[in-house]
């Protein structure tokens, strides 16, 4: 499969256009093609014919010869022809897409007088103000839209977009005017793509014609209905035609709108078979089903009706295969693990159990009198006996409770350090005895207040007599320090 061709359709009543193309060298190349006609084509009204539309053979043909052509490509892009669906612009409150997508049925219900849930609305946004954003809407029988899908889908042709014509031609050939108004005309159909000026979209319009029918004159109608609908920005003053007839006077096109003529060169913008006579009046249509193909390229504006309606489940489903078989292996893998691990738990929670009962045996043998709650806080206790035992080993406590020489040194120094580092104290003299400590020493005026603090708020000290003497610009003091009752 080659991944850069792609296979596009250009479907109308009375004919539909197959070609292969691919984008090379930033400009679409059309390799092959071939048209399939039904033995019995549709009525060719608009939207009275969409319920007697059947592509049934139509798409079992396409795929036979795209087999017999040796097609390859990779996906399958669709344009409607304009017989087959309503195009209407729109004025919706907001300026968001999504929010747009949200509600633009129920304003096409409303604007193109169809059933919301019997359509397909497809629309672009065209160009914003502050009261919200003005959309062309694009609205096509479901069912015709359900049969034209499902034709292709059965012969391994589900195609990834389905747009209308008219936005097909305009990727094509719209930057190829340079800002001029672009005609292209067939025999049987006329397109019209007029810039919108500022960072609008250039907004396109379809209408049908005939054989017979003074192209010059239609087109002459057209351009001064459109032009008198513009705003000065999106004005211009030249026209450029693709006419596949041989029929469109330009010089008399020119004279009757005031503005400048000329043809319009696409050959920077696609490559048609040599085989195609440029005066055949079917390129319009070859360039229409290659435009649809240009809806692949990346960061290409889509106008879809199946993003709506029907969306694209194509390369979705092998995708949605695997990861249900993925889903189900994983779903039994956990299975297994989780029972797995709840029989790994059941046996830790039995060998939890047993160890518990022995602690709590020996917990009751270590600490008798002690009352067991639970093994975390039994643990704690355990803990700080352990703690307080190698306390009194080391001096630190004597063995009836915290009434060392060294336990008291240590609280009397944890006092100390908690004095703030503004306050300037000197001790001249510690001396500590089996029942009161006391110091000797002088701090920065006021400073005393915070040292006497700072034992007021010690757990484990208590302040006695106390005596300050403010001499040569400090504080002298002297405190006896006691060990709070209950403290041990």
């Amino acid at each position: 499969m080659e991944h850069n061709k792609y296979l596009g359709i250009y479907v109308a009543s009375d004919k539909t256009t197959v070609v292969l193309a691919a984008k090379t060298a930033g400009k679409i190349e059309v390799f092959d093609y071939f048209w399939v006609t039904p033995e019995t084509p549709a009525p060719q009204a608009e939207q009275e014919s969409a319920s007697k539309f059947s592509f049934a053979d139509t798409a079992a043909k396409i795929a036979t010869l795209c087999a017999e052509k040796h097609f390859v490509f990779s996906d399958v892009a669709v344009a409607i022809d304009c017989r087959l669906y309503r195009q209407q612009k729109l004025h919706s409150e907001f300026q968001e897409y999504r929010q747009i997508a949200q509600t633009i049925k129920f304003d096409a219900e409303e604007a193109l007088a169809v059933d919301a849930a019997q359509t397909a609305i497809a629309f672009e946004l065209v160009g914003k103000q502050l009261s919200g954003a003005d959309v062309s809407a694009y609205a096509a029988s479901a069912e015709m839209m359900t049969e034209i899908i499902k034709s292709l889908q059965h012969n391994k042709l589900d195609p990834v977009t389905v747009e209308p014509d008219g936005i097909c031609l305009r990727r094509i050939i719209d930057d190829s005017a340079n800002g001029a108004v672009i005609a292209a005309v067939s025999q049987t159909r006329c397109f019209m793509i007029c810039p919108a000026g500022g960072e609008n979209k250039s907004i396109v319009r379809s209408f049908l014609t005939s054989p017979s029918q003074n192209k010059t004159s239609l087109f002459t109608s057209q351009i001064m209905l459109t032009m008198s609908t513009l705003t000065a920005e999106g004005r211009v003053s030249a026209i450029k035609a693709y006419d596949t007839t041989n029929k469109l006077d330009l010089k008399t096109l020119g004279e009757q709108t005031s503005m400048t003529t000329d043809s319009l060169d696409i050959t920077e913008k696609i490559t048609l078979p040599a085989t195609l006579e440029s005066h055949d009046g079917e390129s319009l249509e070859l360039i229409i089903a290659a435009g649809a193909t240009a809806a692949f390229a990346a960061k290409t504006d889509k106008v879809d009706f199946r993003a709506d309606f029907m969306p694209y489940q194509g390369k979705k489903e092998a995708i949605e295969k695997t990861i249900k078989i993925v889903g189900v292996s994983a779903a039994a893998f956990f299975v297994v693990l989780g029972i797995l691990l709840q029989l790994n738990y059941f046996s830790i929670g039995r060998d939890i159990k047993k160890i518990e009962t022995k602690f709590k045996n020996e917990y009751i043998i270590a600490m008798p009198g002690a009352r067991f709650t639970n093994s975390h806080d039994a643990a704690q206790r355990l803990t700080r006996e352990i703690n307080k035992i190698k306390a009194v080993n080391s001096g630190m406590l004597s063995a009836s409770g915290e009434d060392s020489i060294m336990a008291k040194m240590t609280y009397l120094f944890e006092a100390l350090n908690s004095i703030p580092p503004n306050v300037d104290i000197d001790i001249d003299k510690i001396a500590i005895t089996t029942k009161t400590m006391n110091i000797t020493g002088s701090t920065n005026l006021g400073g005393n207040l915070q040292l006497f603090g700072a034992f007021d708020k010690h757990p484990k000290l208590t302040r006695g007599s106390t005596s300050i003497e403010p001499k040569d610009g400090r504080d002298n003091f002297r405190l006896t320090i006691d060990m709070k009752q209950g403290s041990k």
